[in-house]
C-alpha cells in the first residue's frame, strides 16, 4: 500500500489544498498564497503522473494535486448541546458505552449511518474511494450526521478515515493524492511534509472529516510486502520513521484533524497481514530497540490517538492479540505515559476470529483489556453495545473505568468534562 521517497533540496513550488508552497533549500516552506485550483477531473492516483513530482522536478510519481470539488462549509450544523462542559455523570450508561464504539460507514451511503449518530457512537470510521466531484455531497452528508447527533442530544462523532497516502488514501480523487510515506521521506524533508499534510488536512477538514488514521509509525524494511508496510512505514530507522510520524501528526494536528498513529507497538515486522492470519510481532525487548521509538516521540509530542494492532508480541502479551491484552495498555499508559485515546484496529479481522472471538466479543474484551474505543463492523454496533451493556449492568467492566475511556476521548475532542 504505499512507496516514495528521498530529500530534494532545491526550491520547488507545489500546489496543496489550494495554496501554493514553495519549498525552500534546507526544508524551510514558504505560503505564497492560493493558487488556481487544477482539474477536478484528474483521475486515480494509481494512473496519472504526479503534479508532485513535477512540481519538485523529480521522477515521476503516481501522485495527484488536489482538486477544486472541496465544499465551503455549508450547511453549518446544529449547535453543540454541552457548550460549557459535559455531564458524563448525567449520562445513560448506554450512551457512554456508545461513544466507546468506532463504527463503519460508506462515503456511498452515508445516511444510513444516521442511527448510529444519532444514538451517540464515538467514531464513524468511512470506508470507500469516492469519485472526483463529491465532495459536495460528503460534506452535506457528514454535516446531516453531525446534526443527527447533536438533534438527539448527544456529542457529535468523529468522522475518520484512512488517509495515509499511496495506496492506503480513501479520498485521493476527492482531495487529491499523496505519495506514500516511504516516498514522501525519500524526496520530502519533515518540514514539507508537515507543510504539505497542513494543506490536506485543511481540504479533508472542509468535507467535515475530523480524524485521520494515519501517521503509520512502524519500521519496515523496504523489502518487507506484509500489509505492504515497505510502503506504508516511514523507513526501517527508527529515528527516520520518528521524525516523519511526528511532523505528519503536526500538519493533521495544523490542519483540523485529530492524528491516529498506528499500529502499537509496531507492525512492521509482523509475520502476517493481521487481517488476513493471526500474525505476531519480535519480543518486547526487540521492539524497545526499535519499532517502539516512533511511538515514544509522537507521544511526548503530544500525539492524541493510538491505533492497537492485533499482532501478538512475546514478553508483552504472549500469543493473545495486543488489541485484546491488558498488558498493551498497560505498558502504554504506565512505561509511555500515554494519556489520549487507545482505539483498537478493525475487529473484523482473521486474527481475532482465529483467537476464538467474534467481533462483538472481541468489542469487549477490547474495552474490559483498556481500549478506549473499539473499531467494530455497522452489523456489529448492536451486539457489541448489548454485550457491552451486559457487563455493565454484572460490574465486570466497572463504571468507573467507562468513564475514565469517556473522558478520554471527549477531551480528545476538545470539550471539557464536568468534574
Amino acid at each position: 500500500m504505499l512507496q516514495y521517497l528521498k530529500r530534494h533540496r532545491r526550491s520547488s513550488a507545489v500546489i496543496a489544498g489550494g495554496l501554493v508552497l514553495l519549498m525552500l533549500t534546507g526544508g524551510a516552506v514558504l505560503v505564497l498564497g492560493p493558487a488556481r485550483l487544477l482539474d477536478r477531473r484528474a483521475p486515480v492516483a494509481s494512473s496519472t503522473p504526479s503534479a508532485w513530482a513535477s512540481a519538485l522536478a523529480l521522477p515521476t510519481t503516481t501522485a495527484t494535486p488536489l482538486p477544486t470539488d472541496v465544499p465551503s462549509p455549508t450547511p453549518s450544523p446544529v449547535p453543540s448541546p454541552t457548550p460549557t462542559c459535559v455531564d458524563v455523570a448525567s449520562w445513560p450508561v448506554s450512551q457512554r458505552l456508545n461513544q466507546l464504539l468506532m463504527v463503519s460507514g460508506d462515503f456511498a451511503n452515508l445516511g444510513a449511518s444516521t442511527p448510529e449518530a444519532a444514538a451517540g457512537v464515538g467514531a464513524f470510521v468511512f470506508f470507500g474511494q469516492p469519485p472526483a466531484g463529491s465532495g459536495p455531497g460528503i460534506h452535506d452528508g457528514l454535516a446531516t450526521l453531525v446534526n443527527d447527533a447533536h438533534s438527539a442530544g448527544m456529542v457529535a462523532p468523529w468522522m475518520s478515515t484512512d488517509e495515509e497516502g499511496g495506496y492506503v488514501a480513501r479520498l485521493a480523487n476527492v482531495v487529491g493524492a499523496l505519495p506514500s510515506p516511504r516516498r514522501m521521506a525519500a524526496i520530502w524533508s519533515p518540514a514539507q511534509v508537515q507543510a504539505i499534510m497542513t494543506a490536506h488536512a485543511s481540504a479533508m477538514q472542509k468535507l467535515g472529516i475530523t480524524m485521520d488514521l494515519a501517521p503509520v509509525l512502524d519500521t519496515a524494511l523496504p523489502t518487507n510486502t506484509i500489509a505492504d508496510e515497505s510502503d506504508r512505514s516511514f523507513s526501517f530507522d527508527p529515528g527516520v520513521a520518528a521524525a516523519y510520524g511526528v511532523a505528519y501528526a503536526s500538519g493533521l494536528r495544523a490542519g483540523g484533524l485529530v492524528a491516529v498513529g498506528k499500529h502499537f507497538p509496531g507492525f512492521g515486522q509482523a509475520t502476517a497481514n493481521t487481517d488476513l492470519a493471526a500474525a505476531s510481532v519480535p519480543p518486547l525487548a526487540e521492539l524497545q530497540s526499535r519499532d517502539l521509538i516512533p511511538f515514544e516521540q509522537a507521544i511526548r509530542q503530544g500525539l492524541p490517538a493510538i491505533m492497537i494492532t492485533h499482532a501478538s508480541v512475546p514478553g508483552l502479551t504472549g500469543g493473545v492479540p495486543s488489541s485484546l491484552s491488558p498488558a498493551t495498555y498497560q505498558y502504554l499508559r504506565n512505561s509511555l505515559r500515554f494519556t489520549g485515546v487507545a482505539v483498537t484496529d478493525d475487529l473484523n479481522a482473521r486474527a481475532i476470529t482465529v483467537a476464538g472471538y467474534s467481533s462483538s466479543q472481541a468489542a469487549v474484551k477490547a474495552i474490559e483489556s483498556g481500549a478506549d474505543m473499539a473499531m467494530i463492523d455497522a452489523a456489529q454496533w448492536q451486539p457489541s453495545l448489548a454485550a457491552l451493556m451486559r457487563q455493565a449492568d454484572t460490574q465486570a467492566l466497572p463504571l468507573s473505568q467507562i468513564d475514565a475511556s469517556v473522558s478520554r476521548i471527549l477531551t480528545a475532542k476538545g470539550l471539557r468534562v464536568c468534574q
